[in-house]
């Protein structure tokens, strides 16, 4: 084979053009590539020779002639190498220009860039991907199995990120041109009155974690817009008069959370408005919590509590700034809890080390009153959510009657007492505003929803077979039923305070007042002699007047409470009427009657019905359902369909915020609704 016949061949390239084998070992090995000649021989087309021989240094013209010596190099790289080499150059711009904007106290770099209120459903682009935070620099032996993929790949853009402390102050600037106020919708002047009252009625139920009390609308406009909003709209559900501000709120705070949920820097304030959110709206609560809950834990707030206690080589600032993490993650937690029991699903966080080691912290110097009656918050749902892991959660789970499980269960009901005894006499505690009541309604909430459990996953029309070992705490259940409703009437500061609770707060209202009317015609077969006319009827009465009597939006939900309860009052009279004129043979098909298109059920035993002849003869007094009207209804019966009791289940663990939220996932246009 002739040897140009070599060279074409593929295998022979390499032969017959050595030039071209050079470069492309050049580009391989990714080295700089030199021009023979210098520049002022290549110009004059003169042998370029050079004394060491390598190309190095000067050639000998030039020497000669004591010119400049100039050779062009050439960089034969591929794409990517030529790509890594300007990111890399613009990361360290990047880190320079932030050192000089935090050393000028300057907003952050990412502020400056101008976004929308709602960003398109772009994927989030990883920005900054070769410039962990400061604090990830410390090596760790075992560090987390993302960790180990972010250091390998150098992709820290696929975890959210705190922002420095100097910069979190400027945390909402980057939206500030899209908020309420910018937007003309509310004045400084209003926010300001606006924020004035949610310091004054909401800000306690936060306790420790709460707006610090020097903050103004300009400072939390700066900080955080997502906490600005937050806050608005919960004041203007609670103000006669704003219901029109309060669906702007509702409809700017959506889609802020929709944005900011995608962000790669978080401020703390970010997270502690979603939590405001969460505390008071219903119909985001759920969502909110496990959301704020994952930020927050995307933030490492979960650590900052064993370094405040652990951490010696803490400066005061850095201490200063854990303190505000921990009570953050633990307002976080409590809301988690509550949550859980009053919608009866599975806690996102577990029994945190504060639960059990707060002793050494609420006896140091940094601990407040308001750091206390957080703690105890936070004790209570940690025994309750024991319980629940140890019964379930589910609604058609029966309890068993053997006696390790009532034994069980009532070392729950004494962790409860111990609970209660313990902080009623906590030494930090008077100084809160009337803790024993937070205790109190708390201890008999949790024993209602305690000794419930005896009655869980039990059909109403089979309640009568309660095995014996269990109707005890049947009773028990009913009496604190009765308890936390004279709780909250015997206490006049509720009447002011109602509008402005937590929905967990209200939710045992709502529960309660349930739990009592569905069960009240029918404990007489369990051996209970309350009588329902005489002390649960005339107690409900009272919640409603109190609920009725709150001055607050028409949109909230003390108004829908009302509203559900009278309509089962009202459906309990009509079924007393229906039954005092067909006849105690008829009265399973009379209530049928009062619905559209209804059907009588297989079983006369509702709570709408009257006790039959024998049940009457069985119980201690007769129950009489003649009470007079609460309140006058616009609506017709049959647009109650919604709050039907034919329900078999007696009992679900689900509790509180399904029946304060309203049907959908709107605003709560319309009434109160168990759909």
């Amino acid at each position: 084979m002739s040897l140009r016949a070599m060279g074409a061949s593929p295998g022979g390239e390499d032969v017959a053009n050595p030039r071209k084998r050079r470069k492309r070992a050049d580009v391989e090995s990714g080295v700089a590539r030199q021009h023979g000649a210098c520049a002022t021989c290549r110009k004059l087309k003169v042998k370029c020779d050079f004394p060491d021989g390598e190309g190095l240094g000067v050639c000998s013209r030039c020497h000669r002639l004591q010119l400049t010596c100039l050779r062009e190099t050439k960089f034969w790289t591929n794409t990517d190498e030529a790509a890594m080499r300007t990111e890399l150059t613009i990361v360290k711009l990047e880190r320079a220009l932030e050192d000089v904007l935090e050393k000028l106290n300057m907003p952050a770099l990412d502020l400056y860039a101008s976004e929308a209120m709602i960003s398109s459903g772009q994927p989030p682009a990883l920005t900054r991907p070769h410039s962990p935070e400061p604090a990830e620099h410390v090596r760790e032996a075992s560090p987390g199995p993302l960790n180990c993929l972010m250091e390998a790949t150098q992709l820290s853009g696929m975890r959210s990120q705190l922002r420095r402390v100097q910069q979190r102050r400027k945390g909402g600037m980057r939206r500030r041109d899209h908020d309420l106020v910018s937007k003309g919708i509310i004045t400084v002047e209003e926010a300001e009155t606006l924020l004035d009252i949610f310091k004054k009625t909401h800000s306690q139920h936060l306790y420790s974690a709460s707006v610090p009390a020097e903050s103004t609308i300009e400072t939390i406009r700066t900080s955080s817009t997502v906490l600005f909003t937050a806050i608005m709209l919960v004041v203007a559900s609670h103000i006669p008069g704003k219901e029109e501000l309060h669906e702007t709120c509702h409809s700017m705070f959506r889609g802020l959370v929709s944005s900011v949920m995608f962000d790669r820097f978080h401020s703390l304030d970010d997270i502690r408005g979603l939590c405001i959110a969460a505390f008071w709206q219903p119909y985001l609560c759920w969502k909110l919590t496990g959301l704020s809950i994952r930020m927050a834990t995307e933030l490492n707030l979960h650590h900052a509590f064993y370094e405040v206690t652990h951490d010696q080589s803490l400066t005061e600032s850095q201490r200063t700034e854990c303190l505000e993490k921990a009570r953050l993650w633990h307002l976080l937690v409590l809301l988690d809890h509550q949550s859980s029991v009053t919608y009866g699903r599975p806690s996102i966080t577990s029994e945190t080390r504060h639960a059990k080691d707060f002793a050494p912290f609420l006896a140091s110097e940094h601990a407040t009153s308001a750091d206390a009656m957080l703690t105890a918050q936070i004790t209570c749902c940690s025994i309750m959510s024991r319980a629940f892991d140890h019964f379930g959660l589910e609604p058609k789970r029966t309890m068993l009657d053997d006696d390790g499980t009532v034994m069980v269960l009532t070392r729950f009901v004494e962790e409860i007492r111990v609970w209660k005894e313990k902080w009623l006499w906590w030494p930090t505690a008077g100084s809160i505003d009337d803790p024993p009541r937070n205790i109190k309604v708390q201890h008999e909430f949790c024993y209602l929803v305690l000794h419930s459990l005896a009655l869980r996953g039990r059909p109403l029309d089979r309640i009568a077979d309660l095995p014996f070992s269990l109707r005890p705490l049947a009773l028990k259940a009913v009496e604190a039923a009765h308890d936390v409703l004279q709780h909250f009437i015997d206490h006049p500061g509720y009447r002011e305070a109602m509008v402005a609770l937590p929905l967990y707060l209200p939710s045992m209202i709502a529960y309660a007042v349930v739990f009592l009317l569905k069960l009240a015609n029918r404990w007489h077969a369990l051996g209970i002699s309350i009588n329902p006319s005489t002390t649960t009827i005339p107690l409900i009465e009272s919640i409603i007047r109190l609920l009725r009597g709150c001055k607050a939006g028409k949109n909230h939900m003390v108004f829908s409470m009302a509203s559900g309860f009278e309509r089962m009052l009202n459906q309990l009279r009509h079924a007393h009427a229906a039954g005092a004129i067909n006849g105690h043979a008829r009265t399973s098909s009379s209530y049928a009657a009062l619905k559209p298109g209804g059907r009588a059920p297989a079983t006369p035993m509702s709570i709408l019905e009257l006790a039959g002849t024998d049940a009457s003869a069985c119980a201690p007094t007769q129950v009489d359902f003649t009470m007079q009207q609460i309140a006058p209804q616009s609506s017709s019966l049959s647009n109650y369909d919604d709050w039907s009791l034919q329900d078999l289940d007696f009992w679900s663990v689900s509790m509180g915020y399904d029946l304060l939220g309203p049907s959908g996932q709107g605003l709560p246009l319309l009434d109160f609704s168990l759909g």
